[in-house]
């Protein structure tokens, strides 16, 4: 019944924030009268079904006027297209990643405890494979346990009433249970497995309306369903996916890397699911696109908490200081003018630029048009039409947060001096990161500061010894990314101070010992600083939950003269008196002597805490890798944690040759570890690979493949990145592992491999490599085979493939006889492809290979590529082929049974002898995505509705045709 499904949407859309807090009530009013007329109709289909009545005019003419219910306000955060996607049953939910479910299961959770309020709503039935996780998280909470007498699972709808019995611990006869049941409030959980049962068939003698009575029932089925009448609330699991669909369509598919996957789900569930939020933070994070930092920062600054909290909505807090902070001090003044001035109704939007204008906001109109259209590109004002024309207004929950909330958002705006004294007295938050100045003021009296943001401030190289004496609230101190060399006396008074962020501060290296009277101190963060050693201090901040450390001072002289410190960076029992600790970082110089003379006293103390969830360290030694799995009932249980290990004698003279954005990109994974000069294969390290996510081999000097290491217990791997490795000649050695290779891998990395001959050596295993996403192939002087045509078949997944610098490649499939080989291969996923440096290469598949998919082809530097293939190139979305010009203009075109000669012209990019390969290949990327953009009348869609068009490629009918050959 389409109004059963439309009040269970709604139902579903009202326990998100902020629509719990707008309109609600018209909405709640609604569901009600729903629910009475469903109940009505119901009981007239069964007494038709009994031929004694019909059902009544009357009824129909309810339902009809209900389902005319507008969604007008709901519409404005979800747009009407997820809305009728939800609404269909029939639609199947797809789960990109393997945390999307976690999200599902905390908001239905959330969504059944505002259910259980309603005292029309009693029969709930929760549909897809993680209802038991829902009924597990739902049950035991204290606020469940306290509401009613009884809270009972049943595990199987044959015989409820004896199990219901036996659970209480009495024997009683059915009439006597139901009687029994009739007196109490009960919570009962069934769950009915693959089947669908009716919930109004479900004890029918227990209800009784002076009692809080409620049945939760899990059907496991799969998640396409004919939707009933069976239940008052039926919850689809997979629809609690609403946030993650909301982000995607303001932000855009994210496919890969699949980290920004991770970040993104991490994000949203810091969001709490307040759907305005998840709309913010898309639409600023797609400004920014894939800047791993800046995501890293939005969900840090999702996760604060506020001094007096209670006064503003925290997550909406969160989201509007990162994205105030990063826009422009006017952008930023404009949407205060509209918070405090503009009436509810809106306002025209001339009459509001000429206000601006009037209180020397801006200067330009033209400036406020720009300013105007990036609010509403932001979702922070709203667009509309009025009898009047074109208006704006600002969405209410933004208002309130700005009016109610004393910040001071100055961030990223190029100051070069900081705020008077008096914005500094009444902030509870300043934000004045990413400017030019050089000078604090000396002693801001701040008494309600709780959060103070200067990270990124390159010109300032002193704090104010008093600076922090008038500032007793404050919480959060970031002074990242600095050039301070030492930290103010007055810091250390700072007795509610939770979090010390000295992220990237060079020029320090010395961290005082009066650290340790910051007893409130839960994280402490000084990575990337010149640090000499660790103060035996830091043992008293026994609320440390993060720590995170780097080691790199002058560790030749500096530590020689003290003997206290002599021997260790690390004094000894300052980790393992950390008992709270969840998250520990400790980078120190591969060469400190100190390090690992001691690392061995350090893991045995890593390994007595109890909550350890995420571990970063340098093992010198293999050996210390089997003392992290020692303790199985400790969190230190590696198979428990996310971790990043550097294992191996890692020479510092030595200086890697892979590029440091992959490393960089590599050390964003999970659970990854770093194999460096290693030799043979270590039991340790073969057992600790079938955690890994991220596998990055450098330098072994005798494996010939990587299956020398047990590929068939790497179930987790996803990321791969293989360095330097002289011995390998072969990914893939089927004749060494006889079993399914690498089918979780996306990310294959290879550099510098002067011995590699093939991916792969023996028989192909179907399902190898089948979620392969990236495959990048630089410098392998022997490499001759990449895919044959056993193999091409598993490459379904395949995105992009780069080859660089194989000068023996000819042809990136290996096919005896290309003539004999018909049949098309396809890379159905595949948008980019890159050859460069390949003197040999003759040509790209023969034409076997049709990627329909295909938007980029770089092609440089491989003079025996005289003739492609129109089957080669024939994906409609492709937008660019390079190469140099003297190669475009005498390539020909092989003749073809399926296509005629392609017009390609206007789509050929040059590129020069004299100029940066990768820079320029980067700014014709840069120049695409600006065309993209000028596509679309503003910037960034103006409401949900609206997304970006592809550029159009009609330009190519215009081209002239190559030579055939």
């Amino acid at each position: 019944m389409e109004l059963n499904r439309k009040k269970d949407v709604v139902s579903l859309i009202l326990s998100y924030p902020p629509m719990n807090s707008m309109n609600k009530e018209r909405h709640k009013n609604w569901v009600q009268d729903v629910l009475k007329i469903i109940d009505k109709f119901r009981r007239e289909m069964e007494m038709l079904s009994a031929g004694k009545t019909e059902v009544s005019s009357e009824t129909i003419k309810t339902i009809d006027l209900l389902l005319n219910h507008s969604l007008d306000d709901i519409e404005a955060y979800v747009p009407p297209m997820i809305i009728q996607k939800t609404c269909d049953p029939t639609v199947p939910i797809t789960r990109p990643d393997e945390k999307l479910p976690n999200l599902a299961v905390n908001f239905a959770t959330r969504q059944i405890l505002e259910a259980i309020e309603n005292p029309e709503v009693q029969r709930i039935r929760v549909f897809g494979r993680d209802g038991i996780r829902v009924i597990s998280a739902v049950k035991d909470l204290p606020q469940i346990q306290q509401r009613f007498d009884i809270v009972i699972q049943v595990d199987t709808l044959s015989g409820i009433e004896e199990n219901i019995a036996i659970q209480l611990g009495f024997s009683l006869s059915r009439g006597k249970l139901n009687e029994f049941l009739k007196t109490k409030s009960f919570l009962i959980f069934l769950d009915e497995g693959f089947g669908w049962t009716n919930l109004y068939e479900v004890g029918k003698e227990w209800w009784n309306s002076n009692n809080i009575q409620n049945i939760v029932c899990i059907s496991r089925d799969q998640e396409i369903y004919s939707p009933t009448m069976t239940e008052d609330l039926l919850m689809r699991l997979g629809d609690h996916l609403l946030s993650w669909e909301l982000f995607c369509f303001n932000f855009g598919e994210i496919v890969h890397p699949s980290c920004f996957q991770h970040k993104a789900i991490d994000l949203i569930g810091k969001c709490c699911g307040h759907l305005l939020a998840v709309v913010l933070m898309a639409r600023a994070l797609k400004r920014v696109q894939f800047d791993f930092s800046v995501w890293e920062h939005a969900c840090y600054m999702l996760s604060l908490q506020h001094y007096r909290s209670q006064m503003v909505d925290r997550v909406l807090c969160n989201t509007l200081a990162f994205i105030l902070g990063r826009c422009s001090d006017s952008a930023h003044e404009c949407l205060k003018y509209c918070a405090f001035y503009m009436e509810r109704k809106g306002m025209d939007k001339v009459d509001l630029i000429q206000k601006w204008i009037k209180h020397a906001l801006i200067s330009k109109f033209d400036e406020g048009e720009r300013i105007v259209g990036d609010l509403v590109s932001a979702f922070l004002l709203e667009s509309f039409d009025d009898q009047n024309g074109n208006s704006v207004r600002i969405r209410d929950e933004i208002r309130e947060v700005l009016v109610n909330s004393h910040f001071l958002y100055r961030g990223g705006n190029g100051l070069t001096r900081v705020p008077k004294d008096e914005a500094w007295e009444v902030a509870f938050e300043i934000h004045l990161m990413n400017n030019k100045f050089s000078e604090l003021p000396n002693s801001p009296n701040s008494p309600q500061l709780s959060t103070l943001f200067l990270q990124n401030n390159c010109f300032l190289r002193a704090i104010p010894p008093l600076f922090f004496q008038h500032m007793p609230m404050l919480q959060i101190l970031d002074l990242s990314h600095t050039k301070i060399r030492s930290l103010p006396h007055s810091l250390y008074g700072l007795a509610q101070l939770q979090r010390l962020l000295l992220r990237g501060c060079k020029l320090l290296t010395e961290l005082p010992p009066e650290v340790g009277e910051l007893h409130n101190l839960k994280a402490l963060d000084f990575e990337g600083t010149e640090i000499i050693r660790l103060p035996v201090e830091v043992g008293k901040l026994t609320n440390l939950t993060s720590l995170k450390m780097s080691f790199y001072g002058d560790t030749d002289d500096r530590w020689k003269d003290d003997q206290y410190y002599s021997s260790r960076i690390i004094p000894q029992n300052v980790v393992s008196n950390l008992l709270q600790l969840e998250e520990l970082i400790i980078d120190v110089s591969p060469g400190d002597k100190r390090w690992n003379s001691n690392v061995k006293d350090i893991v045995e103390e890593v390994c007595q805490l109890d909550r350890l969830n995420n571990l970063q360290i340098y093992l010198p030694e293999v050996l210390l890798l089997s003392e992290l799995w020692k303790n199985a009932s400790s969190s230190a249980n590696i198979s428990g944690m996310h971790f990043r290990f550097t294992v191996g004698k890692h020479r510092k003279s030595i200086i890697s040759r892979v590029p440091l954005d992959v490393v960089a990109k590599f050390g964003e994974q999970e659970r990854y570890l770093k194999y460096v000069n290693g030799e043979c294969f270590p039991i340790e390290i073969e057992k600790i690979l079938g955690e890994v996510t991220a596998l990055f081999l450098d330098r072994h000097s005798t494996a010939s493949s990587l299956s020398e290491f047990g590929t068939e217990t790497m179930k987790n791997l996803k990321c791969c990145v293989l360095a330097e490795c002289d011995v390998i000649e072969a990914i893939v050695d089927a004749d060494v592992n006889r079993y399914l290779s690498l089918e979780s891998l996306e990310y294959l990395n290879v550099y510098y491999m002067k011995n590699l001959k093939s991916m792969w050596k023996g028989k192909f295993r179907w399902g190898s490599l089948s979620c392969l996403k990236v495959l990048a192939l630089y410098t392998c002087p022997q490499l001759t085979t990449i895919f044959t045509r056993d193999m091409i078949f598993s490459f379904s997944n395949l995105e992009e493939l780069v080859v660089e610098d194989c000068p023996k490649i000819e042809s990136l499939i290996v096919i005896h006889n290309p003539n004999s080989a018909k049949s098309m291969l396809k890379f159905p996923k595949l948008k980019k492809m890159s050859l460069h440096y390949s003197p040999r290469l003759v040509s790209i598949s023969y034409g076997l290979i049709v990627p329909p998919k295909l938007e980029w082809m770089s092609l440089y530097d491989c003079p025996s590529l005289k003739t492609l293939y129109p089957e080669e190139v024939q994906s409609k979305d492709l937008w660019m082929i390079t190469g140099e010009a003297k190669w475009w203009e005498e390539l020909k075109w092989n003749d073809s049974e399926r296509f005629g000669p392609p017009n390609l012209d206007a789509i050929f990019v040059p590129i020069y002898w004299d100029k940066n390969l990768t820079t320029q290949l980067a700014e014709i990327n840069v120049q695409h995505e600006a065309r993209k953009q000028e596509t679309v009348p503003s910037q960034q869609p103006v409401g949900p509705g609206d997304s970006l068009k592809a550029p159009a490629m009609e330009d190519r009918t215009r081209s002239k045709h190559k030579q055939v050959a």
